[in-house]
């Protein structure tokens, strides 16, 4: 369970649920919308990621829904105007798309995961699919752009030229290639997403959190080699209460008894 209570958020928008020790899970939760994401929506869910970030004992959040036929079909073009534009939060569409976190995010995806809901699957550092789920960029089919965070993860991950291919074509990725292109971390049969991306948070959960922290950080940041030696998380990291209770835990052959991370 959290050390904090949740911001007040509509089981309309998703359900938040606590399946293991510090483990959070977010459920989007507009099945008959297919989870396409209102503004108010995405400030809602954005709340939930600070909050998440926030928590002494939250460690690892896995973002999934209660739809089987689809993960986040993007933004709810219903509410779009060329004279009212989308309103996104600071780090993007429902937050964790723009932002550099400092706590892990696992994707859980069944289903469609289009538009700004690719992008929103890409902002999360692990991404476990089922076997029907589809990605897909068809913002230049609707005359709008990938503007919600996901494109630089993307041209990271497959590089320029397929980025390009898939950006500007808009066809869909299948789980199958979206694996072989290095976009997922497993595919698995859609009865089991929810419960393979369990089993991943719980080892997570199961390590130090200063280490998850900085190997996000790691991650993160372009110049990571000086930067990182130097930096404030690294030196944390090696003054820290969690650095000595593992290194004490293997010498003593006992599983560690981590502590709420300070960085």
């Amino acid at each position: 369970m959290p050390a904090t209570p949740p911001p007040p958020i509509p089981d309309a928008v998703a359900v938040l649920t606590y399946p293991a020790p510090h483990v959070l899970h977010i459920a989007m939760n507009r099945p008959a919308r297919l989870n396409a994401i209102t503004s108010a929506m995405s400030h809602a869910l954005a709340g939930v990621f600070d909050w998440f970030e926030a928590d002494p004992d939250l460690r690892v959040a896995i973002l999934g829904s209660t739809s089987a036929r689809a993960w986040c079909v993007g933004a709810d073009l219903g509410e779009w105007s060329p004279d009212k534009p989308f309103a996104m939060p600071r780090d993007g569409v429902a937050g964790p798309s723009k932002r550099i976190t400092k706590k892990p995010v696992i994707a859980a995806i069944r289903g469609f995961a289009v538009g700004a809901g690719a992008e929103l699957a890409l902002g999360a550092d692990l991404l476990i699919a089922g076997e029907s789920a589809t990605l897909s960029f068809p913002e230049a089919r609707r005359g709008t752009t990938v503007m919600a965070g996901g494109v630089h993860r993307l041209v990271r991950t497959v590089g320029h030229y397929k980025a390009a291919e898939l950006v500007l074509t808009g066809r869909d990725i299948p789980a199958a290639e979206a694996l072989a292109l290095g976009l997922l971390n497993a595919v698995v049969p859609d009865a089991e997403v929810d419960a393979r991306a369990l089993e991943m948070a719980q080892l997570i959960a199961a390590t130090s959190p200063d280490s998850v922290q900085c190997g996000l950080y790691v991650a993160s940041v372009t110049q990571a080699g000086a930067l990182f030696a130097d930096s404030k998380a690294m030196h944390a990291v090696n003054g820290g209460e969690n650095i000595k209770e593992g290194i004490a835990a293997f010498q003593e052959k006992r599983a560690p008894v981590w502590r709420p991370s300070k960085l």
